[in-house]
C-alpha cells in the first residue's frame, strides 16, 4: 500500500516523529479499498457531513452533540483544514464508491509517541451501517499504523452500550483490554468506557495465519 518509512519510524527521536507525522498528514494520501475512497476532508463535504452529524442516532455514543445547522458543520470543517495544515489531524473522509457520497470519517484519534501507540476512531452515516464499511477502512488504517509508522499497539474505545462499535473492533482483530467505569462526563452524564486493542505481534500473526488459509 505504501512504501515503508517504515520500521525505522519507531527508532526516530520524538521530534523527528512529529515532523514525519506532520509531513504525512498535512498532505494526507488517498487510500482506495474495494468500496471506499479514503481522502482528505474538504469544504465541499459540508452537506453530506451535516446529514449524518445532525443525526441523533449517529451521535448517540459519541463525545459531541448533533450539529444543529450547516454553519456548525462548516466551522468544524474549517477547523479540520487548519489542523491538516499543521499536521495535527489524522482522519480520512470516507467516500462510498457506488454513489460517490461522503459518508463518514476514520483514522487516528490520538497518537502517543512516548508509548509508541495510537488510537483509532470512526463515524459513519446511519444509511451505511451493517455493510462492513468501517471494518474495510480500518483494515488499511491499522496496516498503516503497524507497517508504515511502526506503532507497537493500536487501541480503540467505545461507550457502554455501543455494540456496533464493539463488533467492528472484534472484526478488526482487537481484543478486550480494560473497562473504566464512569470515566468520562459527556452530555451531562458519566460514561463507562471499554478499551480494545491489538499489538503489532498479534496483527502480524493474524495476517500470517490468514495467508495460510
Amino acid at each position: 500500500m505504501f512504501q515503508k518509512i517504515h520500521s525505522i519510524f519507531k527508532y526516530l527521536t520524538k521530534e523527528k516523529k512529529v515532523d514525519k507525522l506532520k509531513e504525512f498528514f498535512s498532505n494526507i494520501p488517498v487510500i482506495e479499498t474495494q468500496r471506499l475512497i479514503l481522502r482528505r476532508i474538504e469544504r465541499s463535504d459540508c452537506y453530506d457531513m451535516f446529514e449524518y452529524s445532525s443525526d441523533v442516532e449517529v451521535t448517540k455514543f459519541l463525545t459531541w452533540k448533533p450539529h444543529i445547522n450547516l454553519v456548525e458543520t462548516r466551522e468544524y470543517i474549517d477547523d479540520i483544514l487548519k489542523r491538516y495544515a499543521n499536521g495535527k489531524f489524522y482522519d480520512w473522509g470516507l467516500v462510498y464508491k457506488p454513489d460517490k457520497k461522503f459518508i463518514g470519517t476514520c483514522g487516528f484519534t490520538t497518537v502517543n509517541l512516548n508509548q509508541n501507540i495510537c488510537e483509532v476512531g470512526y463515524v459513519l452515516s446511519k444509511k451505511y451501517w451493517n455493510k462492513g464499511l468501517i471494518t474495510e477502512a480500518l483494515e488499511y488504517i491499522i496496516n498503516l499504523a503497524f507497517i508504515y509508522f511502526g506503532f507497537d499497539k493500536v487501541e480503540a474505545r467505545f461507550f457502554e452500550g455501543n455494540e456496533g462499535s464493539k463488533k467492528v473492533m472484534l472484526k478488526s482483530g482487537m481484543t478486550f483490554e480494560k473497562t473504566d467505569k464512569n470515566q468520562w462526563h459527556v452530555k451531562g452524564e458519566y460514561k463507562t468506557v471499554h478499551t480494545y486493542s491489538i499489538t503489532k505481534e498479534t496483527y502480524e500473526n493474524r495476517k500470517f495465519n490468514s495467508a495460510l488459509r
